[in-house]
């Protein structure tokens, strides 16, 4: 009988001592295989959120400073501010950084006098604002749908002499849906007014970027342009690069507060997760330590006999490491595989994810190291205190 026949056969005689240690390198393999598989899930679902809602990237019109002669000894310094138009829109989309580009939304802004008062004119293209900020919907009026999707202003086909109004700027100006205004000596109807947000936007009035541009008699020129971008695969300083690189008369601004805010919270659930999954596996290292020494103390005569008939040391030791690597190969896949379906069924719930957890295969692999390093580890005194044991001490016991 060969030392792989004799440790199968010492785990077939020692069924529940076995399982009890199973358990354990299950318990700790399934712990951080689901804890990884839920910490990529997030990085991708929380990156997948900022790409497809809210800007992340800003352009403004570049300003150069300049000194000019003011015929005096000295020279004043003023500033060239190049301006931003409708043909550096293309230009995005033709840049480097093109397959990042989610949305583009331009704006103008502008200030006119509605019903003689001085307010603020937003110019935008609704469709491309909206779907950017969908957190933004019309407030209730009675009997009046300006739409079919009044929840979304994204499906609204807002006419050119259309205007969506902030709820504090219809306050202000005691104007309801429907009604007719005046800008600038230009008749637009009130189309919607925004439900309130608590934010700068309940005092802006949005119309169409045309009519805007024309009603303040800015053709085809821009105060900003708002992009949204992918940042899952490339990071949001490459993309103001390549936008910098774009478009030369304007200047782009990363929007830190959604990264930073996504950053944060995975920072803080990994670092609970380490925590958790190294207490996890401390259990589960003390648990085959325990049922190792168990069975050692309980294999006295055993070990006294392969002694005395001339096993030695390195032997005993052999015997001892391969129980404990039969059964870390078994903990590891089962391990592998708890881990996995937990994380692709409670992960959603668990960190409030909208899209799946995908199973990670490559992930196997290190299951199967950590239940190996689990089990030598735990295994490693026994062996010693059994390969030290004196074979007559040990005979006594017969």
């Amino acid at each position: 009988m060969n030392i792989f026949q004799i440790a199968l056969s010492n785990l077939k005689r020692r069924k529940m001592k076995m399982l009890f240690l199973m358990l354990g390198l299950v318990i700790g393999v399934t712990t951080v295989v689901a804890f990884l598989n839920i910490i990529e899930a997030m990085h991708i679902d929380l990156g997948n959120r900022i790409d497809e809602f809210g800007a992340n990237a800003i352009i403004l019109p570049k300003s150069e400073g300049m000194e000019v002669d003011s015929g005096v000894m000295t020279s004043d310094l003023t500033y060239d501010v190049q301006k931003l138009t409708m043909d550096d829109i293309p230009k995005i989309y033709e840049s480097s950084i093109a397959e990042y580009i989610n949305i583009v939304s331009p704006k103008l802004i502008g200030a006119a006098e509605i019903n003689g008062q001085k307010s603020l004119v937003v110019g935008i293209q609704p469709k491309q604002e909206f779907t950017q900020k969908p957190w933004f919907s019309l407030q209730a009026q009675d009997g009046i749908t300006p739409g079919e999707h009044p929840g979304d202003l994204a499906l609204l086909d807002v006419p050119e002499d259309g205007l969506i109004i902030g709820v504090s700027a219809a306050r202000a100006l005691q104007v309801n849906v429907g009604d007719e205004v005046k800008v600038n000596e230009s008749s637009f109807k009130v189309f919607g007014i925004i439900a309130e947000l608590g934010s700068e936007e309940d005092g802006l009035i949005y119309g169409s970027l045309n009519a805007v541009q024309t009603l303040l008699n800015r053709p085809g020129e821009l105060s900003m342009i708002e992009v949204s971008a992918y940042c899952n695969n490339c990071p949001i300083e490459e993309i103001t690069v390549g936008l910098d690189e774009a478009i030369t008369n304007g200047r782009s601004i990363a929007l830190r507060q959604a990264a930073l805010f996504r950053e944060e919270t995975i920072d803080q659930f990994e670092a609970f997760g380490y925590a958790l999954s190294g207490m996890v596996l401390l259990v589960a290292a003390l648990m085959v330590f325990s049922t190792m020494l168990s069975s050692i103390n309980d294999r006295t005569r055993e070990i006294g006999i392969f002694r005395a008939i001339g096993f030695r040391r390195i032997h005993i030791m052999q015997i001892i490491f391969l129980e404990a690597g039969i059964i870390s190969l078994f903990g590891g896949v089962l391990g592998f595989a708890a881990g996995s379906l937990f994380a692709k069924y409670g992960g959603p719930y668990l960190a409030q994810l909208q899209g799946a957890v995908q199973i990670r295969i490559e992930l196997f692999l290190p299951a199967l190291a950590i239940s190996a390093a689990l089990a030598i580890l735990g295994s490693a005194y026994p062996a010693v205190k059994a390969a030290r044991m004196d074979p007559a001490e040990a005979l006594r016991f017969i």
